[in-house]
């Protein structure tokens, strides 16, 4: 399970590789390598050792070990000692002086004797060494190493070493620089050592540097679990534990790895690495070795305190201990400071009196030596300690207090416990938490639950909520049928099942909208039993939502109404918001087809509503739609994106994956094609995982639309009919995929009869259905239809009442317009309304624009009105830089037939100075450089040029390298210079 390459060390290896690079041209040094016990000190050396070795250099190491009595000058003899089993007694006159005092670390290296006693002192063995290194490497050495690079020197682990070896250290320091040789010393800097203060002072005068090596952080962690296992992919419940238990530690993540694969916690199945949840690996040996010898020599009393702490959890409140542990505040507080003094905790924040373990497998290391009644006893006490420190157990003390309870046996009390902690995450709006501390609380109560039914329904309950915000339909139906059933053997009050009914209907009305209109009328009926008008508005809140993802918006509208007037007549009471808020939203998006003011008003009440508790995530629900309105209406999605991302962070599966289509739809009408892509990919993905096939549809339908827009179309085709599998015959997918994603792949191709035979199928697979939300395709239909000259009025007045003259489609509406205008004779007012499309069209990617005029060129010059010729310039112009060759050739074409002047392809406007041709710079590029010496910023280049702010990126990175600029700021200078003259 060791890792082959190394993970995110590119920094460090760089300072590395600069100073073997020194030692190779005569400028030696000394390198301390720094870190925790465990982050990869070593492995980093031997990483740079290696490369060392390819280039030439002699490497030669020895370590420090951890000894009561350390022997003098260890690591040193040991290098000295593999060099003596691979060469002969060096014979050299720059080390004859030193033979003797070399002798006494390797003895077949001489005789001291038959000189006399020799003179041995760190001093002089420094200077041995430095001058028996230097023979084995760098140019003309003369020695053993003749023609080698140099030498590299690893001194391992000197937070052991001996007084003797530091002094040996201090020499180095001092007096490599003109030698060949490159000294690495790996040391841990997190706790007191001799070695450690030898650093701190020879880093102080500055006679050698130091690599800090940082632990990894989760994202990390998984890259180096993923390259240990050979896979692409960890499996998720493996990379949670990796994440929480080896703190960033590669060691840690190894011996993991190694350890689970052992046991058989984890095994290589045929599709990947699989967790096998009945098995629970251990702490590795390793690592329970290290602890238990660290414990050992702290003594009974202070590892009967630390056991206590440990039984609390890795982070604890020390003021609990004393009666934890039996004993005095002074003798826990000096307890602490010897356990915090061989690093088995520290303090979390100063002044809070909270410590924690310093690696979660140091806690698992000291609760593994327990028994399970002493753990069992132990985790009781403690729970009684904290319920009477805390009453009501306030934040986090709840789900602290039940996992003790737990611990020890008590099933009802935790699950108790649990299920409380599960409201009040839920009341935070905080989905996620919430729905996994509800599950945590069903599995506590375990074999319980039938002694306790109506505690187990409660647990189920609160996670029926759960699911049905964060509209997870395909976890909460199962789990619904089971909660209804344990309701009716119960005999609890019927609206108990009726509220578990709504909320599945709403949850699943897109998923099943069968089995929602069902489940709302089961719910309805036990309305009507009871004559309860409350449990009735909230069904036909409901029953509005279903209507509206059904398509029936009227029937939808009436409901909404109808349910809004009944809790605005309840005043302030618990359940007249919730139905409040499902009937605005309904309102809200039906009026988005008919009056965008009308809609925001209604959206920013419900925001108004949904002003805390668990009617959090309807705020961001709210948001999200008020986002959906700034992108129709001016293509903005700042807002739309703060709600997806507080929709991600809260849990809310259904309302993050609606904001990342929507995202994805404005973003593929920019530039940043690769950022769109990878929202609608992630859609896809969430759609698939929560059962929403149509949201799962459009999401690839989006994929197919992107890669049509790209100057290589070849997946548009094949993604299309893959969206088209996901729901096949449906009304609302059809009209995207053939009306709006294959005319867009057939539009940048430039082959328009295909492009308006598959608009005229999308319009036909609509029919009559009232599409719910403006689509690209009524842009494109209106659009091509007045130019085909048939239905053009009727198209755009068929694309106005489906409420998509918003946005982007509103440009295109505007010169299908003008094309009508322009044929009955109304030139002024075609130019009027191609210059509104234009101006609506601005915000977006310039192509949109582009391919507009390319589209009514044809009739603008057959017609008189507009410019025509200009647009048809600046279309091939952009069309060339972009890719997109077919449509480029086509403005040609046109011009052609036109009689007006063809642009070359691929050029400017601008006349290119010899200088600057020699240097390779194009006309388009001298375009861009006049401008750039005006001062003018990307996007006004972009304006004057009639090309894309990207594009006009690409323009300046390229002048500066030819240039040989080193930024923008002296390429303006350059252009300013040369435009003078």
């Amino acid at each position: 399970m060791l890792c082959p390459v190394l993970i995110s060390r590119d920094a460090e290896l760089r300072q590395l590789v600069g100073a073997l690079d020194a030692a190779q041209t005569g400028q030696g040094s000394l390198v301390f390598l720094t870190g925790d016990a465990g982050v990869g000190k070593s492995r980093l050396a031997r990483e740079i050792c290696d490369r060392a070795s390819e280039r030439g250099f002699r490497v030669v190491s020895g370590r420090a070990v951890e000894s009561a009595s350390p022997l003098p000058f260890r690591p040193v003899t040991e290098a000295l000692m593999k060099i003596a089993r691979t060469d002969s007694v060096p014979h050299a006159p720059e080390i004859d002086d030193y033979r003797p005092a070399l002798a006494t670390l390797v003895p077949g290296w001489g005789q001291s004797a038959a000189d006399g006693e020799a003179e041995i002192s760190p001093l002089i063995l420094g200077e041995a060494l430095i001058r028996l290194l230097s023979l084995y490497g760098g140019p003309g050495s003369g020695g053993p190493g003749t023609g080698g690079s140099g030498t590299v020197l690893r001194l391992e682990d000197i937070h052991w070493a001996d007084p003797e070896t530091l002094a040996i250290v201090h020499y180095l320091a001092d007096n490599l620089m003109g030698k060949p040789l490159l000294c690495l010393a790996t040391l841990r800097d997190s706790q007191p050592s001799a070695g450690l203060e030898a650093m701190r002072t020879i880093h102080a005068r500055r006679a050698a540097s130091v690599v800090a090596v940082p632990r990894l952080t989760a994202t990390e962690v998984e890259q180096l679990a993923a390259c240990c296992l050979a896979t692409d992919e960890v499996p998720p419940a493996l990379a949670k534990r990796l994440l929480r238990d080896c703190d960033g530690l590669p060691f840690a993540v190894e011996e993991i790895l190694a350890a689970a694969v052992s046991s058989g916690e984890i095994v290589r199945g045929p599709d990947g690495w699989v967790v096998n949840e009945s098995v629970t690996t251990g702490v590795p040996a390793s690592i329970l070795g290290s602890v238990r010898n660290r414990l050992a020599a702290l003594g009974p009393q202070v590892t009967n305190l630390l056991v206590a702490a440990a039984v609390l959890g890795r982070q604890f409140d020390w003021t609990l201990l004393p009666r934890l542990a039996a004993t005095t505040e002074s003798a826990t507080l000096s307890a602490l400071d010897q356990a915090h003094e061989v690093q088995l905790i520290e303090p979390v924040y100063a002044g809070t009196g909270l410590f924690r373990f310093r690696h979660s497998l140091t806690r698992d290391a000291i609760i593994s030596d327990l028994l399970p009644p002493d753990l069992a006893s132990r985790s009781a006490s403690a729970a009684a300690v904290i319920e009477d420190a805390h009453p009501g157990l306030p934040g986090v003390w709840c789900e602290l207090t039940a996992e003790l309870h737990k611990a020890a046996g008590h099933q009802v009390r935790a699950a108790s416990l649990l299920l409380e902690a599960g409201r009040r995450a839920l009341h935070q709006g905080g989905l996620h938490s919430a729905a996994e501390t509800l599950r945590d609380a069903r599995q506590a109560l375990g074999p319980e639950s039938a002694s306790e039914p109506m505690l187990a329904i409660a647990i189920d309950e609160s996670l029926s909520e759960v699911l049905e915000l964060a509209g997870d339909h395909k976890q909460l139906a199962p789990l619904a049928e089971r909660l209804i059933d344990a309701l009716d053997a119960a005999g609890a009050d019927p609206r108990r099942q009726a509220l578990v009914r709504i909320r599945t209907a709403r949850a699943g009305s897109d998923a099943n909208h069968e089995d929602a209109v069902t489940q709302l009328q089961a719910a309805r009926a036990i309305a009507d039993r009871l004559d309860d008008p409350a449990l009735a508005s909230r069904v036909d809140a409901a029953a509005a939502r279903c209507a509206l993802d059904a398509g029936e918006l009227d029937h939808a509208e009436g409901l909404a109404r109808r349910a809004l007037e009944v809790a605005e007549r309840a005043g302030q009471v618990d359940w007249a918001a919730d139905v409040a808020f499902g009937a605005l939203e309904v309102i809200g998006r039906r009026e988005r087809d008919r009056d965008m003011d009308a809609a925001k008003d209604a959206f920013h009440r419900a925001y108004q509503l949904a002003g805390g508790g668990e009617l959090a995530v309807r705020r961001i629900r709210a948001l999200h739609e008020l986002g959906a309105i700034d992108m129709l209406t001016d293509g903005a999605t700042a807002r739309l994106t703060e709600a997806r991302d507080l929709a991600h962070r809260a849990g809310a599966i259904s309302t993050a994956t609606l904001a990342d289509l929507q995202l994805a739809h404005a973003w593929s009408l920019s530039t940043d094609l690769d950022r769109a892509m990878a929202s609608a990919r992630r859609c896809e993905q969430a759609a698939r995982q929560i059962k929403a096939p149509r949201v799962c549809a459009q999401a690839v339908s989006v994929q197919s639309l992107i890669s049509g827009i790209r100057p290589e179309p070849v997946e548009a085709e094949a993604t299309a009919e893959r969206a088209e599998g996901i729901m096949p015959g449906d009304p609302e997918v059809l009209f995207t995929i053939w009306g709006q994603a294959r005319v867009t792949a057939s539009l940048f191709n430039d082959d328009l009869d295909r492009a308006m035979e598959q608009s005229v199928t999308g319009r036909r697979h609509a029919g009559d259905t009232a599409l719910t939300a403006p689509r690209r395709a009524w842009g494109y239909y209106a659009l091509l239809q007045a130019i085909a000259g048939q239905e053009g009025r009727s198209a755009i007045d068929q694309a106005r009442r489906a409420g998509a003259g918003v946005g982007w489609n509103e440009g295109y509406l505007r010169y299908a317009e003008a094309v009508l205008e322009g044929r009955d004779g109304n030139r002024d007012r075609a130019a009027e309304l191609a210059e509104k499309g234009r101006a609506t069209l601005a915000s977006f990617a310039p192509w949109w624009n582009h391919l507009a005029r390319r589209l009514v060129a044809t009739a603008a010059l057959a017609d008189g009105w507009g410019q025509p010729v200009s647009w048809l310039r600046e279309a091939a112009a952009e069309f060339e830089v972009t890719g997109h060759s077919r449509l480029a050739s086509a403005c040609r074409g046109i011009l052609r037939k036109a009689g007006a002047r063809v642009p070359r392809s691929g050029r400017g406007e601008a006349q290119v100075p010899t200088q600057m041709r020699r240097i390779g710079v194009t006309s388009r590029e001298m375009d861009v450089y006049l401008l750039v010496a005006q001062g003018f910023s990307n996007s006004e280049i972009a304006e004057r040029l009639f090309i894309s702010p990207k594009t006009v990126e690409t323009h300046v990175a390229s002048l500066i390298s030819k240039t040989g600029k080193g930024g923008r700021r002296e390429l303006v200078a350059h252009a300013a210079r040369t435009a003078r003259r």
